[in-house]
Parts: structure tokens; sequence; C-alpha cells
């Protein structure tokens, strides 16, 4: 098979097949208004949820954490746990929201998230893991397709062994994120850990990890030979950078621009507004900053927003932006 020939190929996961991009689940980042800004440029590509704790998901009246719009579908949903406790009427309730998958989180590297023995940590016990992930298994019944994702290693690099348990348990697919927890997000990936997991493995294998141009993607293939590729930061004020990385395997071009960034930074302003209300603008200032920063004086309007203590304030700032670029905004 031919570069050009794997990147228009598409992953199957269970019964379903995805584009080889797809978005990165990030705490705080990927919510409802970010996937729709995502879809609007990525019509098929798989995106994911927040990771969101079983206990929170079981729990919670609002409804929140499962609140989506459907044009965000096909979308996976990840949970975080590590114990069984909750985790059947967490995962019926994902199952009657109608997500396409579930993934279980065994990669987050946070200390608040660890330290509760989620996320990364569950990697340290490899017989509780594979209890922990029969019981998703069994819970979810085939209904719908599950996956994991996981790191290198907890302190110490066991992906292998870990990968192997997860396939052996009935795993769909398995996303690797080739560093230990302490290395966090800076060090360098281990690419043959990858490599060597990916050669081992019936079941598709998802890289994560700094996937931050094509050209990066197609060199982390050829070095793993990974059947697809999450884009996290990537994303973040550039909602278009899936579409960037799909025009460039298939050949061609996508040029973003400045008019492009300010109006997709008022119409997240506007999604979070109407999906959390009035204060929706103050979760928006996580990423605001990322959307102005090609502009001439980036650094004083980058302040200047993320001072603002209204909407209003906010949109007056924007306003002055528009007007210092000579574009209008658009309505």
């Amino acid at each position: 098979m031919s570069n050009q020939e794997f990147w228009q190929g598409k992953i199957k996961i269970r019964e379903n097949y995805y584009p080889r991009f797809m978005s990165a689940p990030v705490d705080g980042v990927s919510d409802s208004p970010f996937r729709q800004l995502v879809r609007d440029f990525s019509p098929n590509e798989l995106l994911y949820t927040e990771m969101r704790h079983a206990s929170l998901v079981a729990n919670e009246r609002t409804g929140i954490s499962l609140r989506y719009n459907k044009v965000e579908m096909p979308m996976e949903y990840q949970i975080s746990t590590h114990k069984t406790d909750f985790v059947e009427k967490a995962v019926e309730k994902v199952i009657a929201a109608d997500f396409s998958s579930i993934n279980l989180n065994c990669g987050c590297p946070a200390k608040t998230v660890i330290k509760s023995g989620c996320g990364s940590a569950l990697m340290e016990d490899l017989k509780h893991l594979e209890t922990l992930i029969k019981f998703f298994i069994k819970t979810i019944d085939g209904r719908k397709a599950f996956t994991v994702k996981i790191r290198a290693g907890f302190k110490k690099k066991n992906a292998f062994d870990v990968a192997q348990l997860a396939q052996d348990s009935g795993v769909d697919a398995i996303i690797i994120h080739p560093r230990t927890q302490p290395e966090g997000f800076a060090s360098r990936l281990d690419y043959d850990l990858a490599a060597k997991i990916k050669s081992h493995l019936s079941i598709p294998l998802i890289f994560s990890g700094n996937i931050t141009r094509f050209d990066i993607a197609q060199r982390v293939y050829d070095l793993t030979g990974c059947d697809g590729y999450m884009i996290g930061r990537a994303l973040w004020g550039a909602p278009w950078k899936m579409k960037e990385f799909t025009e460039a395997a298939a050949g061609r071009e996508f040029k973003s621009s400045v008019e492009l960034a300010l109006t997709y930074a008022l119409k997240h302003l506007d999604l979070n507004i109407q999906f959390y209300g009035p204060n929706g603008f103050i979760p928006f200032k996580k990423q605001v900053s990322l959307y102005v920063r090609d502009i001439p004086q980036a650094a004083q309007w980058r302040m200047r927003l993320l001072r603002s203590q209204t909407e209003a304030e906010m949109r007056n700032v924007f306003s002055e932006i528009y007007k210092e670029q000579n574009l209008t905004i658009k309505t």
C-alpha cells in the first residue's frame, strides 16, 4: 500500500470505519462547542469528549456531561475510574445518549488524576486493570465499541504487556501516547515501543502525541505503522487543523487566515454562551488567545481578552481587533 493509499483509507473500529485522523479528548477543551467547530471542517472524523469520571456521569442531575449537538457525531465518550463502582450506571447513560463508542482513560498523567488511582496509575497493577477492562466489556455487552487510551507506562514502560492484555480481554482498539507518566508531554516519544506494539496487535493502534503537522504524522506512520493519528493541542484555537491534515494527505493545501481565525473565535464564543449560559465567555478564555496569535500586537490583544470581565467586554475587544484589521464582523 502506498502512503497516499494509506491516508485515503480508513481505520476500522469494530464495525465502524473512520478517517485516519481524529480529535483527542482534552479536559476543559474538547467540549460540545469546540467539537461543533471542528465538525465544520471535518465532517466524518471521530471526535472525542472530555474525560469524565464514572461517578460524575452516573450521579450528575444536569446531564451536562452527556449533552451534545447531533452534528458532533460520530463521537467517542471517555470515562475515567479506578474501580467498578458507578461503571454500570455511567455506561448505561452513555449508551442511552447514543455515543458511538466508549473509551477508558488509562493514560492521563495529571497528579490530581493519578492520586485517585485513575488515568495512567491504572497501568501499575495489571491484574486490577484486567478486571476493570473486563467489567467494562461485560457491561457494554457488544452494544458499542470499547477502546482504551494508554501511555508507555506509569513509572516503568509496560505498554506492550498492557496492550496484549487489552486485546486479549476484547478491547476493540488502543490509543498509545508513548511516554511514561513522569515524562508528561515534553520528553522524547518512544516510537520504537509504538512500532513493537503495533506489530503484535490484530486490533487498530492509534498514535497520540505531538502530531501538529501532516509531515509529522507521515513520519510517525513510517516509524510505527500505526492505523490512526490523534490530533490534540494543534486543534486549540484552530478547529480547521484536521482539515489541513486531510488536504495535505490528498496533495492539496488548506489555507487559514486571520479573518478565518477571528470568525471562528466569535463563533466559539457564541456557542459557549449558548451551551454554558451568560458566563460561557469564561471557559472560552482557555483558547481565546490562540485565535489571535497571528495578528499584529497579539500579546496586547491576548491580555485584554483574558482580562475581560463580561461577555460584552470581550466582544468589544474583538470589535476593536476587527477594526484594526480592516475587517467586518459577519452576522
